[in-house]
């Protein structure tokens, strides 16, 4: 019986870029390290017990910052069983992680040919391919992904950034309402389906979903950011500027949030001298 062990993919930057991790990712138990080499090939054979404790490794490595180390382990449950899908699913996860964008997408695609039903593979191809702009590719994955598993919200959403991204909004709406509708906790839909009102010029219902998505990570400097530009738009200024200074005090590089910072002080300024 394969072990199903997924890994996370790499989660930098997750809200302001509108991506989510896979499914069913599990953190490492505190009691397991990532070692600075993993157990000899040779012992592993088919003991899922030996098997397993590669894989609790493996997340410890990826949860400390060492995904190639990762790599490495996964490595090894592949040279002793080459036809381990979960494997290359893992692997991949790893390699995303490290940023090996390429490599990740080979052990995908090999885990999707080894069972064309792990749906975390088509999950992880697709995410994978929205994070290097191969969005067509990314659409097709998340949609089969979809097929495997109609509830699957996260891929919907990240469908809908796809989708966004090539301004297919109307397409790009409708993934979102349905992501939305089977996860209401998926704060990060609630950021993407935000900035798709923001453009749309729905402002209200910008701020409405971005202050649902600030519900989970209050100072997210980008979700701050465009909530006060729907509220600038909206002539809400002094609410706009508080969001303003708040993401500049998470995020003081955030050029958006300076120049409508900036924007609005100098409005005010310029007012004031004409009192």
């Amino acid at each position: 019986m394969t072990i199903r062990s997924t890994i996370c993919l790499t989660c930098v930057g997750v809200l302001a870029l509108g991506l989510v991790s896979p499914v069913n990712v599990a953190r490492a138990e505190s009691a397991v390290s990532c070692p600075e080499s993993g157990m000899p090939i040779e012992t592993l054979g088919s003991d899922k017990v030996q098997r397993q404790a590669l894989y609790q490794q493996a997340k410890a490595c990826v949860n400390g910052g060492k995904p190639l180390q990762a790599v490495a382990l996964i490595s090894q449950i592949i040279k002793s069983d080459p036809t381990d899908a979960v494997a290359y699913l893992n692997r991949g996860s790893a390699q995303a992680a490290a940023g090996e964008m390429a490599l990740a997408l080979g052990d995908f695609s090999v885990a999707i040919k080894l069972d064309p039903n792990l749906v975390e593979a088509w999950y992880n191809r697709g995410t994978t391919f929205t994070h290097i702009r191969r969005f067509e590719s990314a659409i097709a994955d998340f949609t089969e992904a979809i097929r495997l598993k109609p509830d699957f919200a996260l891929a919907y959403c990240n469908r809908g950034l796809a989708n966004m991204e090539l301004g297919r909004y109307d397409e790009a709406l409708v993934d979102y309402v349905v992501a939305i509708d089977r996860d209401p906790k998926l704060s990060y839909c609630y950021f993407n389906r935000g900035s798709l009102y923001l453009t749309l010029g729905e402002y209200q219902k910008a701020i409405s979903d971005l202050t649902e998505a600030l519900g989970e990570r209050h100072d997210d400097p980008f979700a701050l950011t465009r909530r006060a530009q729907a509220y600038e738009a909206l002539g809400r200024k002094s609410e706009a500027l508080d969001d303003f200074r708040a993401a500049l005090d998470a995020n003081p590089k955030l050029e958006s949030a300076r120049e409508g910072f900036d924007r609005i002080t100098t409005e005010q300024q310029r007012s004031d001298r004409h009192k």
